[in-house]
């Protein structure tokens, strides 16, 4: 039989799998605590670009000029009837 994780808690634990006698006992344990804020630490350290930064929208450069020519450039290759469904078409 299991017991529980947190330091001085001498309970069995309710099942195989878990960990902690209770929710309790997960929410106050020290050793848990410390472990998920040095974790949080470790994320918060990360650098995080900008989405500027890390994106090249050249494509939008020529669209200051003619925006309505940009679009006719992305609509080019579509389909106005999908190509399974042209022959429902009338």
């Amino acid at each position: 039989m299991r017991l529980c994780a947190r330091a001085g808690c001498d309970q069995p634990v309710k099942k195989r799998t878990n960990k902690y006698c209770s929710v309790r006992c997960c929410a106050i344990d020290p050793e848990r605590l410390e472990r998920l804020r040095t974790q949080a630490q470790r994320n918060g350290r990360r650098t995080v670009l900008p989405l500027a930064r890390q994106l090249s929208l050249e494509i939008w450069g020529t669209s200051l000029a003619n925006p309505e020519a940009e679009i006719a450039l992305l609509g080019e290759g579509r389909e106005d009837v999908p190509r399974g469904m042209s022959r429902l078409v009338v």
